[in-house]
């Protein structure tokens, strides 16, 4: 049996220490924003010279269906494992093209934006995964456009080159056929026509039920919420003017290259607001009155935008747009996008680091002063406690059976269990 010297009133005070130490270190550790997979991620990079870029939009979307031993979906889809993917582009298939002109005249007439999509590149899988009591569905599309004409003028004197964004945010509302080698034509935009052409049996198991309505109502390539659930005004953003400094060309800088500032969405926060998810969690009945399940999952779109030079956002026309210069504006050179200074961002995550050091510091001298009090001092004499071996607490087996100051036993296989997991 281990014993250790133990003071209750301590031991709360160092309880209390390291929540503050730990809360500390999260934030200098995790205070970055995380990337996500979601509806719809997206990613690029606009070059100050207006070059072709090749976003990417990464979609995706997953359906689960539980059901009950013996039922029809269960005898369909039980031990079903099925992966339907392929690549093509616009270059060698004329149905991809096709999909490119459709997001092209959707860009021009619903987004007001000049940008065109040069060539298209599709990744697509459709996996489905039938296990005992449920299947899961997962869709997956990822779209490699090269994207020209998006610069809306060019830099002269105090005017900034301008970017035009809002042609990021197309969405793809009508079917997509594409005929591919291996499956033949494949309808990709609508949940239920995959279904449909690659599940007949539950797709006539689903018809007429609410299942089928939460199959076929969304269409998966829809990037309208990037702007919608967050202003491009709202999104994190950060310019870091470190490579264009000539006092930083001791650290590897060379005071030449242009600086990127990086915006980014895709979590809740006080000012960008909360975003909202539309997953859907519902029972529905098929025939013979059999209760079924239905559940969806997505998460927030997300996007990730590098533009070179010192940028910030605008809404021209209802439209969005980035303003960029090579080197910052005068005066908030060591300026972030959001009006922060680099410096004063800096400053802050190295005084955050000061105060965990001092923290830890502090409190190793509190335990050491402690471990020396006499006995006789006020809060009273050092107490002893009987520690148990950690595995016990688990397991329910004291180590020494005789001990009465061990923690209570679990009171049931239950609990005993639950206590386990942990």
């Amino acid at each position: 049996m281990l014993r250790f010297i133990t003071d209750l009133k301590f031991t709360g005070n160092v309880t209390r220490r390291l929540l503050v130490v730990s809360v500390i270190t999260s934030l200098i550790l995790f205070g970055s924003v995380s990337p996500s997979f979601a509806t719809v991620n997206f990613s690029a990079t606009l070059p100050i010279a207006g070059s072709p870029i090749n976003p990417v939009y990464n979609f995706e979307k997953s359906f689960y269906i539980d059901y009950p031993a013996g039922s029809k979906l269960q005898n369909i889809l039980q031990n079903k494992n099925m992966t339907i993917s392929f690549t093509d582009n616009s270059t060698n298939n004329a149905a991809v093209k096709t999909f490119m002109d459709q997001i092209n005249t959707d860009i021009a007439s619903n987004e007001h934006s000049t940008a065109i999509m040069t060539n298209l590149v599709i990744n697509y899988q459709f996996a489905v995964n039938g296990y005992s009591d449920h299947a899961s569905f997962d869709y997956k599309i990822v779209l490699i456009p090269t994207v020209t004409d998006y610069v809306l003028n060019q830099p002269s004197g105090d005017i900034p080159e301008t970017f035009d964004a809002s042609w990021m945010a197309f969405n793809a509302s009508a079917p997509v056929t594409i005929t591919t080698s291996q499956y033949g034509p494949i309808e990709i935009n609508y949940p239920i026509d995959s279904i449909r052409s690659q599940l007949p049996d539950l797709y006539n198991a689903l018809k007429g039920t609410t299942a089928y309505g939460v199959f076929q109502h969304p269409n998966l390539m829809d990037a309208t919420g990037l702007f919608s659930q967050q202003p491009l005004d709202k999104w994190d953003n950060l310019f870091d003017p470190a490579y264009t400094l000539s006092e930083t060309a001791g650290y590897g800088y060379k005071g030449q290259k242009i600086a990127v500032t990086t915006f980014s969405s895709g979590q809740s926060e006080i000012g960008a607001g909360a975003l909202n998810v539309n997953n859907i969690d519902e029972d529905f009945t098929g025939a013979g009155g059999i209760k079924y399940h239905i559940s969806t999952k997505e998460q927030a779109d997300a996007g990730t935008i590098n533009v070179q030079g010192h940028a910030n956002p605008n809404q021209v026309q209802g439209g969005w747009t980035f303003a960029t210069t090579a080197q910052a504006a005068a005066g908030i050179s060591n300026t972030t996008a959001g009006g922060t200074s680099t410096m004063t961002v800096y400053g802050m995550a190295g005084f955050a680091a000061v105060i965990a050091v001092g923290i830890f510091w502090w409190s190793n001298r509190m335990m050491k002063r402690e471990k020396d009090r006499k006995p006789d001092e006020p809060w009273g004499p050092m107490q002893y406690e009987e520690r148990q071996h950690w595995a016990d607490k688990f397991d329910g087996a004291p180590s020494d059976a005789g001990d009465t100051n061990t923690i209570d036993q679990p009171s049931s296989p239950d609990d005993k269990s639950k206590r386990s997991a942990i």
